[in-house]
């Protein structure tokens, strides 16, 4: 059998980088639609801190991370692996934007 390893499911927004290298949500308006979810894989490099933290997917795309769901190993497949944790994380004011819109949509 092979070895089990941590997962877990991260839902997350994609975030644009302006002119400056700072990050911005791709919409200002945000619906259900345009939160998406990821999981840990195996080869994931870097570590999972918190939500507002910086992930990029496998296509190096920037997602903010809003929420970590528990994720059973049995199930890993049914999410898209996600390519590495950045140290990097949204500022707060911007970060509380999403979360409130994220938690007004559940």
């Amino acid at each position: 059998m092979a070895s089990k390893y941590p997962t877990a499911q991260l839902v997350g927004v994609m975030l644009q980088q302006d002119v400056n290298g700072r990050y911005y949500a791709e919409k200002s308006s945000l619906y259900l639609a345009d939160f998406h979810s990821w999981r840990i894989g195996k080869h994931t490099k870097g570590k999972l801190r918190e939500p507002g933290q910086i992930f990029l997917t496998e296509q190096n795309m920037a997602v903010v991370l809003v929420e970590i769901k528990p994720l059973s190993f049995k199930d890993r497949h049914e999410y898209t692996v996600m390519g590495r944790f950045t140290g990097t994380a949204l500022p707060n004011d911007q970060f509380n934007i999403i979360l409130k819109n994220y938690l007004n949509l559940e």
